[in-house]
């Protein structure tokens, strides 16, 4: 049932598109980039600034009050997804360096990225912990492998990539921006809309993320980001279907 409403949406939205123009449909693309960031760099906890100062940083590219570290996590996510968009948008392959690309983009200038880690990380909570650091490369082999292979839908392929990038844990930070940027990629290059999780949905997304984690069961969060993706669809179709 939902399958199906998320099709109407999605056809809803194309239908609404032809006839709108094209401002709208820009400003609403800059909310969202904005939004998006907002939440991803915020999901971790760490990031001191508030959504305003987010919106004015995209502007200023600079702000007082703020460590360089802070600001250029928010000005490098911004930069990832444009270059994530314009990668789904031309239908390029997801590649390892693709995957690496994203990375040092997001982590420019704060450290050297696109690297694979070579310490083992605990991440604080979690019931299940990334690999050991040897493990790393193989695992990435296989991940790709298994994405080149994959059967499912766009969504299920999308919620694969996520989830897995989010269990590996490749590199030594950023891991958790890098798989949403992943799920938004798939998602674009199949014709989608990208998708943000909002702050006030981290426990119920680290829940159903945990279960893949330690059961290999991808049905939650496939439902729990198809859920995300009817309520992106009936937003825009709110803002812009005047």
């Amino acid at each position: 049932m939902e399958k199906d409403l998320l099709e109407v949406e999605r056809q809803h939205l194309s239908n609404v598109v032809k006839e709108c123009e094209i401002q709208a449909i820009e400003e609403y693309e800059k909310k969202f980039a904005l939004d998006y960031t907002y939440d991803a760099v915020g999901m971790e906890g760490k990031n001191r600034i508030p959504y305003d100062e987010v919106k004015r940083l995209s502007y200023t590219k600079a702000l007082l009050g703020y460590s360089e570290r802070e600001q250029k996590e928010i000005l490098n996510h911004l930069k990832a997804f444009d270059f994530v968009k314009n990668e789904a948008k031309q239908n390029k392959p997801f590649t390892e360096e693709t995957l690496k690309d994203i990375h040092e983009i997001l982590v420019d200038g704060i450290f050297q990225g696109g690297v694979y880690r070579n310490v083992n990380i605990n991440i604080f909570g979690a019931s299940h912990q990334p690999p050991d650091y040897v493990k790393v490369y193989d695992r990435m082999s296989k991940f790709f492998k298994n994405i080149e292979q994959f059967e499912g839908n766009t969504i299920e392929i999308a919620s694969y990539a996520h989830a897995s990038i989010a269990k590996i844990h490749p590199f030594v930070d950023a891991n958790g921006r890098l798989a949403k940027l992943v799920l938004n990629y798939f998602l674009m290059a199949g014709g989608y809309l990208p998708i943000s999780i909002p702050l006030e949905k981290r426990e119920a997304y680290i829940e159903k993320l945990e279960i893949f984690k330690a059961e290999k069961d991808l049905n939650p969060i496939v439902t729990f980001f198809r859920g995300l993706l009817i309520e992106q669809y009936e937003h825009i179709l709110k803002e812009l279907d005047l």
